[in-house]
């Protein structure tokens, strides 16, 4: 990925759905469970905003795929 999070021009949000959609399933869980796991470790640093849209993308390409 080329872009950053804090570029704040929406690339990188373009880049890592499409970086997602080349995930496997397991891919996905695991990276669904990390972040959610370095939210609840530390709930004050400032990427938890980046695990929140990396965790939302993977569930939305496993609904995308529909398992």
């Amino acid at each position: 990925m080329s872009a950053l999070y804090t570029d704040y021009d929406g690339k990188w949000h373009s880049e890592y759905i499409a970086r997602a959609r080349r995930m496997s399933k397991a891919e996905l869980l695991h990276v669904i469970k990390d972040c959610e796991a370095a939210m609840a470790a530390l709930p004050e640093n400032p990427k938890c905003e980046q695990y929140a849209d990396e965790r939302l993308y993977c569930g939305m390409e496993l609904s995308r795929r529909k398992v």
